[in-house]
């Protein structure tokens, strides 16, 4: 054993714990729902019996999306931008000895961070108000303690943070010398690092949307129809800021081009700091 060091066991661990979201919508994100309305709309009008509503706002339009499937391709991602470190003491346990002998005390500690993922869709689509894509993280981070081997989530086109939180623990014993002070603490450093990424969503499957009168709830009529259809029919409602068109059908299915951000901040180290002075050195120094 080391006068005013320690025999410290560190261990940490990470565990997903929830999902957030603030923000607003881009201007390049399409809402699916309401390309898809504009087609069963046009079938309802062609086909609807006398005694239907004309006025759409006298039918409720019930979206059902259970049978479409979104499945992203392999991202691309940007290399990362300006990686930030930052450094904070998440814990401090201070051992006095004012005795003539020597002490041993035992450290045992077990403190806890948050690493996030920040996310939004600059580019792409929403259905309604979400998007529900699980997209794989870059391969630096995916190497890391962070956490997000599996991914992270996008529920919608707000900016989305994602969790983990990360324990970090440390055990020992410390050797107090006679007429001193030791100062141990408990240092994690976390890293942040920012993207872009680019991915082809295929859409694949079914929509359905039924119909009912809003005065009386009645039950009017259904329509459904291959998403690609619709996707391909209306791919002029795909144009970004720059006139561009990102639908694409290839195949015979059809993709949303998404493009998006996220930021990256975790923890990648922990050090224990052990400090010691004798009381004549704390003397001198006040």
């Amino acid at each position: 054993m080391l006068t005013g060091r320690a025999i410290i066991k560190k261990v940490y661990k990470s565990t997903n714990i929830s999902f957030t979201a603030t923000g607003g919508i881009s201007k390049n994100i399409v809402d699916l729902q309401n390309v898809v309305k504009e087609s069963a709309w046009k079938r309802y009008s062609d086909s609807r019996q006398k005694d239907f509503p004309t006025a759409l706002k006298k039918v409720r339009l019930d979206f059902d999306w259970t049978g479409v499937k979104f499945i992203p391709t392999k991202l691309k991602y940007s290399d990362p931008g300006t990686v930030q470190y930052e450094s904070n003491i998440l814990f401090e346990s201070v051992f006095k000895n004012n005795s003539n002998q020597e002490q041993h005390h035992s450290l045992k500690t077990e403190q806890q961070t948050t690493g996030t993922c920040t996310s939004s869709i600059t580019k792409g689509y929403t259905t309604g108000f979400n998007v529900g894509l699980t997209l794989s993280a870059p391969a630096d981070i995916v190497g890391t303690t962070a956490g997000f081997s599996k991914g992270f989530s996008v529920e919608n086109t707000l900016a989305n943070e994602d969790q983990r939180t990360m324990t970090w623990s440390a055990e020992g014993v410390l050797l107090v010398e006679k007429q001193s002070m030791l100062t141990a603490k408990l240092q994690i450093t976390e890293k942040q690092s920012s993207y872009t990424f680019t991915t082809n969503v295929a859409v694949k499957g079914e929509v359905i949307v039924k119909f009912y009168e809003r005065k009386n709830n009645r039950y009017l009529m259904e329509y459904r129809a291959p998403i690609r259809t619709i996707l391909v029919q209306k791919k002029d409602k795909f144009t970004d800021a720059k006139g561009k068109i990102f639908v694409e059908d290839i195949d015979g299915t059809a993709y949303v081009k998404v493009e998006g951000e996220c930021i990256f901040k975790y923890g990648i180290k922990q050090e224990i700091i052990i400090n010691q002075k004798s009381n004549e050195e704390q003397i001198v120094l006040s």
